[in-house]
């Protein structure tokens, strides 16, 4: 069940304080309004997403979650994975256009008890606009409406390279606003340049500053900033030839790897790897971990150099999840070396 915050917490951001019970939005009764959560690797979009949860008090919000890899771990790290909760295919949403995604939609809206807003979280990799055009030009532009795109970006990591990443460019050319967010691991003079580039990038964009994904829920709920009458050149190009239309992945370069298993880890062997072993192109890492030393469910993130444990209690039954998300990643070497971290019994 949901957590809300009560009339009295408040949520600071930009040196300003907000009350967020004040400041939740009005939804409208036509066109359910869909917000599109996009951002590179481990930018920190999970977290934002459960910010939302966390505050949505009175809100019905159904969230779809897409995934890059074959075990979805964002999902279970939700703070609501009720029945509101959809998990789209594996793979990256852009790329698998066709009925996977208007088919999540759908179930949404025939869900018995009305759903206010619809939230979707993309994978890392997604480049948005595939995205946005399938809601532009199919049946779904009669039954919702895009609110905003938005793209939170690791003010830590990210850099005028993008990554080398097409997709990392996208989701900010197509953002409606951007979230800097891990503002507190970096020096204002940082912020400054990226608030620059991304003037450059995308002309008129609202951007925010974030710790932690702490946003005020009404500068991210019915904002409507998606201009969709902008979209009509690229609508058109994609009704024409949609298969075709996103070629992001092979362009980048990603690869996933995932490894299960319900055997523990030993933590120094896991450590080892981690600091030793794992490869430099690893990207990005997310995972939750069974130790042999511990009780407790351990939930497992990196993203570029940086990573970190933190611990809860399982809800279900203990096991290793894991996926690594990279280039020219050796897959065979890091599930053999993964295995050798397991305590065998």
């Amino acid at each position: 069940m949901i957590n809300s915050l009560s009339k009295h917490d408040l949520i600071a951001m930009n040196s300003l304080t907000f009350s967020l019970s004040d400041t939740l939005p009005t939804i409208p009764k036509t066109g359910m309004p869909v917000t599109i959560i996009t951002g590179f690797l481990g930018s920190g979009k999970t977290t934002l997403l459960n910010q939302i949860l966390d505050n949505k008090e009175g809100l019905k919000v159904a969230v779809l979650v897409n995934e890059f890899g074959d075990i979805n771990i964002d999902s279970q790290l939700l703070v609501s994975v009720e029945e509101d909760m959809v998990e789209l295919g594996n793979g990256c949403i852009c790329c698998t256009i066709n009925d996977s995604l208007i088919e999540a939609v759908y179930r949404v809206l025939e869900k018995e008890n009305k759903v206010d807003y619809l939230i979707i979280e993309t994978t890392g990799l997604a480049d948005p606009l595939p995205i946005i055009l399938t809601f532009l030009g199919t049946e779904l532009k009669f039954l919702t409406r895009i609110d905003s795109i938005i793209t939170v970006v690791d003010a830590e990591t990210f850099t005028p390279e993008h990554f080398n990443s097409d997709a990392a460019l996208s989701q900010i050319r197509y953002g409606d606003m951007v979230i800097l967010n891990k503002i507190d691991r970096v020096k204002s003079l940082k912020i400054k340049e990226l608030e620059k580039f991304i003037k450059n990038i995308k002309f008129g964009a609202r951007i925010l500053t974030s710790e932690y994904g702490k946003v005020p829920l009404n500068f991210l709920l019915d904002i409507g900033l998606t201009q969709e009458d902008s979209y009509q050149t690229q609508l058109r190009n994609f009704q024409r030839d949609h298969k075709d239309y996103s070629h992001h992945l092979e362009t980048d370069g990603f690869m996933a790897v995932s490894f299960m298993s319900d055997k523990p880890f030993d933590v120094e062997k896991f450590e080892y790897f981690l600091t030793e072993q794992m490869p430099l192109e690893v990207f990005r890492a997310k995972g939750i971990l069974r130790f042999s030393n511990s009780e407790l469910r351990h939930i497992f993130q990196l993203s570029g150099p940086r990573y970190d444990l933190t611990a809860d209690e399982w809800e279900n039954a203990p096991s290793n999840q894991l996926v690594f998300i990279g280039r020219n990643l050796d897959k065979k070497a890091i599930i053999s070396q993964l295995n050798d971290c397991l305590v065998i019994s």
